[in-house]
């Protein structure tokens, strides 16, 4: 992550201090959420991106366009429960997908699965 200037911080502060009740109890909800809830391990968020077709985690964020201190980040702690949960619907869709295409190619004899699978989409 960038360093923060002073002037940056100072903003930050204002911006704390001016905010309304709902919203430091909002940052206070997100901070409690990143520090306590369960986290998907590191080893598991690695396998998952690799199960997507990712040599790694920075060829992943660079993909999607997350910065590379995202990935160092996930790397070393893994990901918040929320990701985790985006990443649990990433699974079950693409599960249901190849379910779908299995189904499709029995009852057509049509080589979708292999199509698919050599684009890296299943």
């Amino acid at each position: 992550m960038p360093p923060f200037s002073p002037l940056e911080v100072r903003n930050f502060v204002s911006k704390v201090m001016g905010a309304s009740p709902a919203d430091i109890r909002l940052m206070a909800q997100r901070l409690h959420d990143h520090a306590f809830e369960e986290r998907m391990s590191p080893e598991d968020t690695k396998a998952f991106v690799r199960g997507l077709g990712y040599d790694s985690l920075e060829a992943f964020c660079t993909e999607i366009g997350l910065p590379a201190h995202i990935a160092e980040r996930w790397s070393r702690f893994g990901v918040s429960g929320e990701m985790r949960q985006v990443f649990t619907l990433l699974a079950s869709q693409r599960r249901r997908m190849a379910e779908a295409i299995e189904e499709f190619e029995e009852m057509t004899h049509v080589g979708v699965d292999d199509f698919l699978r050599e684009r890296g989409l299943i």
